[in-house]
């Protein structure tokens, strides 16, 4: 089954299980959520998501990161978050992803690069926890290409359960030569870039910009070229989650335009994917 979900961390409003219910309305078949969901979730308000979650058919991603409250890399939470959410999926089997920001350093002034050494320790852990358990693992942007996946331990090559989350909207940014800068792209520039990820995509976010800023712009607007994506995921066998990430505030939406938005994003995604399918 295709499954397309929406960012609900970004839209503020309704408690969880309320807004499960109006994005199902639209269409919507899951939703992504913060790492934290389960601690910030009353147990009335969890029962009330666990019973909308099976009646719908829906599921969740889990979109984390490796950081304790002082903002710096913190195993003990990482992995006491982790565990809470298997023993919480173990339940309910409504979990199909749980994804990591790639931990950055700063290497230079205002140079960040992604820390590896951080990877190394905390993802082992995070991954040694999850085989067999029908959830995902991924951290977003990284790596992208081989001479990423080198940097990375053997060990780290031998779950299945392991993948990436990509960024479409970064991608975008990305693609500027010089970077942020809104020339149009190089041809194919999509395609090569889609193409060198060296594992299986198993989740996407996916919104838009001019290509100057990270702008969370709905996927319909902006100048990312998300038709080749949808082209090449396709022509790679895809089966990974798709998630709308739009922030309303970003993108300069006003109150009243975010779930139009909402719902005509999930169409022209749809759209796109059904498009570009191969025939059968």
């Amino acid at each position: 089954m295709k499954r397309i979900g929406i960012a609900t961390w970004t839209l503020g409003g309704d408690d969880l299980d309320t807004k499960l219910r109006l994005l199902a309305d639209m269409g919507y078949n899951a939703a992504s959520v913060l790492g934290n969901f389960l601690e910030h979730t009353s147990p009335d308000d969890l029962s009330a998501v666990e019973r909308t979650l099976e009646e719908l058919d829906l599921v969740l991603t889990v979109h984390s990161n490796f950081n304790g409250p002082d903002k710096t890399p913190d195993e003990a939470k990482t992995v006491t978050q982790a565990e809470r959410i298997l023993d919480w999926h173990a339940r309910t089997g409504r979990i199909a992803a749980l994804t990591y920001d790639a931990p950055k350093i700063e290497v230079s002034t205002g140079v960040r690069r992604v820390d590896v050494t951080t990877i190394r320790t905390i993802l082992a852990r995070v991954l040694s926890l999850t085989p067999g358990s029908g959830i995902r693992v991924g951290m977003e942007d990284y790596p992208l290409n081989t001479a990423d996946l080198e940097l990375l331990p053997d060990w780290a090559k031998t779950f299945p359960h392991w993948g990436i989350l990509v960024d479409l909207g970064h991608m975008n940014m990305r693609l500027r030569k010089p970077r942020h800068d809104v020339q149009p792209l190089a041809p194919h520039a999509v395609e090569n870039y889609l193409s060198a990820v060296p594992l299986r995509i198993v989740e996407l976010h996916i919104h838009s910009n001019d290509g100057s800023a990270d702008q969370h712009m709905p996927p319909y607007a902006g100048n990312a070229d998300l038709a080749s994506a949808a082209r090449r995921l396709n022509d790679a066998g895809f089966d990974g989650i798709s998630t709308i990430e739009i922030v309303p505030a970003w993108a300069k939406l006003d109150s009243d335009e975010v779930l139009p938005a909402v719902r005509k994003s999930l169409e022209f995604w749809n759209d796109l994917m059904d498009s570009s399918r191969p025939p059968a």
